[in-house]
């Protein structure tokens, strides 16, 4: 076998690097196409299981990548050191079937007054609430068939589900505050699909809440009288308490329930 000459090392040398470069360019462009990503995605696209580890601890040490959760990772923006990925668009891709719901549906849609430190997302897949870059992410059930758009690069619940899911799972006064100091600032909401997301909830106390809730603040959502006329034909037979242990609660007997006076509480 014929030697190799200094010259054709050096030629061998600059070409592997070159390649190097090339790979790590064609490797972060696909990443960014990803935004985020797993071990699998990355075994994929390098070709080589072998050589995962070293490539995940390099672009991190490079600060092209960070470490999420778990098995996911993201892409990361060099120049301003954070994820170019949004909080929102991260928690819809946490699972496959993952979506933003309640208050973070708001926020992506724009209607939230203020962003909170939280991000709900609906997956059925079980995971510990963790928290990444300043942000919670805490698992909510996600509901059967739930009517969802994509926002913002960003699966979200479209604004008749998140104002059913929200006014489904409020919790004390001061949730309620907050649903209805979003709600006051939506555009029209489309009657029939309000109705949709109730019909798949099945649950009557819920037609009496929206009901009720939505028929307080008519001024801002301006439903059909035709959409509380079927709330009212599914509404529960017993009389319900909206917020347990609060004062100053008054008896509607429209809707046999027992809830806070909203005109006060409008933005």
């Amino acid at each position: 076998m014929p030697e190799t000459s200094k010259d054709e090392y050096n030629v061998a040398k600059m070409y592997n690097r070159k390649q190097e470069k090339l790979a790590i360019v064609e490797h972060y462009e696909r990443m960014r196409e990803l935004g985020c990503f797993t071990l699998q995605d990355i075994t994929e696209m390098v070709g080589e299981r072998s050589a995962v580890t070293y490539l995940v601890n390099d672009y991190q040490r490079k600060g092209y990548i960070d470490r999420i959760h778990r098995n996911l990772y993201t892409v990361m923006d060099t120049e301003r050191e954070e994820p170019m990925l949004t909080r929102y668009q991260i928690g819809s891709r946490l699972f496959p079937d993952a979506y933003i719901a309640l208050r973070s549906a708001f926020e992506v849609w724009g209607y939230a007054p203020r962003r909170g430190n939280e991000v709900f997302v609906a997956t059925g897949t079980r995971f510990t609430d963790f928290r990444y870059n300043g942000v919670f992410y805490r698992r909510v059930h996600p509901k059967t068939k739930a009517s969802t758009e994509w926002v913002a690069g960003a699966l979200v619940t479209s604004l008749e589900q998140t104002v059913v899911d929200s006014l489904h799972s409020y919790e004390g006064s001061r949730g309620l505050e907050d649903v209805v100091e979003c709600i006051v600032r939506l555009p029209k909401l489309d009657a029939d699909k309000l109705l949709g997301c109730l019909e798949k909830y099945g649950n009557g106390y819920l037609y009496q809440k929206c009901g009720y809730v939505l028929e307080q603040l008519q001024e801002y959502v301006g439903l059909p009288e035709a959409f509380y006329r079927e709330c009212r034909a599914h509404c529960a037979s017993t009389v319900r308490y909206m917020v347990k242990g609060a004062e100053n609660l008054v008896y509607n007997r429209a809707w046999g329930i027992y809830g806070p006076c909203l005109d006060c509480r409008k933005r």
